[in-house]
């Protein structure tokens, strides 16, 4: 039987399918070497196998409602992002300089951003942040908040698969970044009802960066410091963009939208 929206979300259901994702991602990877697939098509391959999994999963088990489709007019989505849109721009001209050469290579991890952006969005905020968003509804509205920080450390805490291939510094800042990163996304797909729109943010940030730096730097996500301080920075900065959306006045819209 579904679970209604109102209806409580087992938290175990969430934090399995978080760690099923990790070991699926490395396992899968891992096969394409065995296996020597070009580096390309096993990226490609990967995030298939990987977002197939994850909507099985949620179809059949966690039943988490996604939403894509917002019931704000284009002009008052407009309104809400702002200050996230004002990221995306800068992202858009960086990723356009005139240096850019658009080769073969370049407009394919382009492509990836893509489907990184809506795999990652779909999992951490469409039913990590969703589902929790349910498994807190005792909470009242503070739940709102417990939710957008548990599924954000959630997905600043998946980079420490990073280790593997990186310093731990590097790690570090990517974690803090990224935690900055799934707070502002959050609030993004909480305002505005439209899980579009954080994966325009995802899908625009990693392009920036696999487009002029390749894929070794991919995760490393906004950031354009190196070290910890340099995360620790855009914490702060996407982090106060989440609490100014996010703040107390809102809470009944978004109560409305999401905690039927």
């Amino acid at each position: 039987m579904a679970l209604s929206q109102g209806n409580k979300q087992p938290v175990y259901q969430l934090l399995v399918t978080w760690v099923l994702m990790l070991a699926v991602m490395e396992g899968v990877g891992d096969l394409m070497g065995i296996l020597h697939v070009p580096p390309m098509g096993a990226i490609f391959l990967e995030e298939f196998v990987l977002l197939t999994i994850l909507y099985l999963l949620n179809h059949f088990w966690l039943r988490v409602p996604i939403r894509l489709k917002s019931d704000i007019s284009w002009r008052g989505q407009l309104k809400i992002n702002v200050l996230p849109l004002i990221i995306i721009l800068l992202d858009c001209l960086m990723l356009f300089l005139p240096h850019l050469q658009l080769t073969s290579r370049t407009i394919l991890f382009i492509l990836f951003a893509l489907v990184v952006g809506i795999f990652e969005e779909y999992l951490f905020r469409g039913v990590l942040l969703g589902g929790l968003l349910r498994s807190f509804r005792r909470f009242g509205q503070r739940r709102i908040w417990l939710a957008v920080g548990l599924s954000s450390l959630l997905f600043g805490m998946s980079h420490l698969i990073n280790l593997s291939h990186q310093s731990l510094g590097m790690t570090v800042a990517q974690m803090l970044v990224n935690l900055g990163f799934g707070l502002l996304a959050s609030a993004m797909y909480l305002r505005t009802g439209s899980l579009a729109w954080p994966i325009l943010l995802h899908f625009m940030d990693d392009a920036r960066v696999l487009a002029h730096a390749g894929l070794s730097q991919h995760s490393v996500g906004l950031s354009t410091f190196s070290g910890a301080l340099g995360g620790a920075i855009l914490l702060v900065v996407y982090g106060g963009i989440a609490w100014w959306l996010l703040r107390r006045s809102q809470w009944a819209d978004i109560s409305a939208r999401f905690l039927k």
